[in-house]
């Protein structure tokens, strides 16, 4: 009998181990059991398409992390569907200021600080065609940031985002 009983503590107790894991199991790593992790391995490296999220918005961004990925932008894009955009990531955090050079259609530019909060959103940015790169408009952050999230235009108010809202990616 207390043979009997201890099999099912055990089994009990096996059974919340895994209800706890599966319900708190989603920030728990084995990375976390290692210790403390060094600066320059907690940045991730980002790259292809990952999923972004910001309150109800979730958007599928290609990740633009290289020199010539920030370039080009979405320059070469003639439209966006309306659950994707463009997710720059920048080396380090700074004011960095986006212009329309051949974008062909409106977009958000939400402006991303280290800690993933916004920090900045320009709305409705329209395209400028047939001004000289001089002649552009360049759109700068009021705070530094890290990323840069670029939408179609009008999905920063149609999800209600405003600075200081977390960013999931």
């Amino acid at each position: 009998m207390d043979s009997l009983k201890k099999d099912l503590a055990l089994i009990f107790g096996l059974f919340l181990l895994i209800i706890g894991l599966l319900i708190f199991g989603r920030s728990f790593t084995s990375v976390g059991l290692l210790g403390p992790v060094a600066p320059a391995e907690q940045s991730p490296i980002l790259e292809g398409t990952i999923p972004v999220e910001v309150k109800t918005l979730l958007i599928s961004a290609q990740v633009a992390s290289s020199a010539s990925d920030h370039r080009k932008g979405l320059s070469e894009k003639d439209s966006l569907p309306i659950n994707e955009g463009m997710l720059f990531v920048f080396d380090q955090k700074g004011a960095y200021g986006f212009w329309m050079k051949d974008v062909k259609f409106a977009i958000d530019i939400i402006w991303i600080g280290e800690d993933k909060a916004i920090v900045d959103i320009a709305e409705g940015i329209a395209p400028e065609p047939g001004r000289r790169d001089e002649e552009l408009t360049v759109f700068k952050p009021r705070a530094e940031a890290r990323y840069v999230l670029e939408i179609n235009a009008g999905l920063s108010k149609l999800h209600g985002l405003q600075i200081g809202d977390k960013v999931s990616f």
